[in-house]
Formats: C-alpha cells, sequence, structure tokens
C-alpha cells in the first residue's frame, strides 16, 4: 500500500497549531480578569485559601521554571499580593514568549485551570 503524495505533503501539524493557538488567547483573555482579581484581593488584604496557597507555590513554581532560575527568587508581600505578581508576571511572559510546542499546550491548558479554580474564588478565604 503506498501512500498518496498530495496527503505526504500536507500540515499535519495544523491541528496542534490551532489548538495551541486557541489555548494561548483564551488563556490571556482568563489570565487578565484574574490579575485585576488578584490585585483587588490584595488591596483587601484578602487571606489565601489551603488551595490558593497551594496554587501560590506552583505558580512560582512555573514563574521560575521559565526562567530557568538556578538561584533564588525572592518575593516580598503579604500572600494575596505575592498571588498578584506572580500571576502578572506570568501573564506578561507569555504575551511576550507564547509557546510553540506540546510542553507549551500542557502549560496553557494547566495555567487556564487554575485561573478559572482562581476566579470562582476557590484560593482566597
Amino acid at each position: 500500500m503506498t501512500m498518496n503524495q498530495k496527503i505526504c505533503k500536507l500540515d499535519t501539524m495544523m491541528f496542534f497549531d490551532r489548538a495551541l493557538d486557541a489555548q494561548h488567547t483564551q488563556l490571556l483573555t482568563v489570565m487578565a480578569d484574574a490579575v485585576s482579581e488578584c490585585r483587588a484581593a490584595a488591596d483587601q488584604a484578602a487571606e489565601l485559601s489551603a488551595d490558593g496557597e497551594a496554587g501560590l507555590f506552583r505558580l512560582t513554581e512555573i514563574w521560575c521554571a521559565m526562567h530557568d532560575a538556578a538561584g533564588v527568587v525572592i518575593f516580598e508581600g503579604s500572600q494575596a499580593q505575592l498571588l498578584a505578581n506572580v500571576v502578572a508576571q506570568i501573564y506578561a511572559y507569555l504575551i511576550q514568549n507564547p509557546a510553540f510546542d506540546p510542553v507549551g499546550l500542557a502549560l496553557y491548558v494547566e495555567l487556564h485551570h487554575m485561573m478559572a479554580s482562581l476566579m470562582l474564588g476557590e484560593w482566597f478565604e
């Protein structure tokens, strides 16, 4: 059985590229809202719930991995301020550095899920 030559010339990654673009666009929209929500919570001196603390820790891991942080990363402020800053930094980074690989797609999906949980109010007391 031989493969049709036209099929071999098709860009089979177009579906992946479309999925990646869609996830990136959706994530940026959700993250913009999350940044605003976190800033408002920080201004009101909100306390993080257990989910919020776990989310802050995971976002910090992601932020450090994005920058290949080999040393120490220092953040200052209350937990709500830290969360607002980390979410804003990740958002800004993803605007300037979109992902183009399967790891990026996985990151987009994880961050989207995290931002949805945050926006439902599950991260604040």
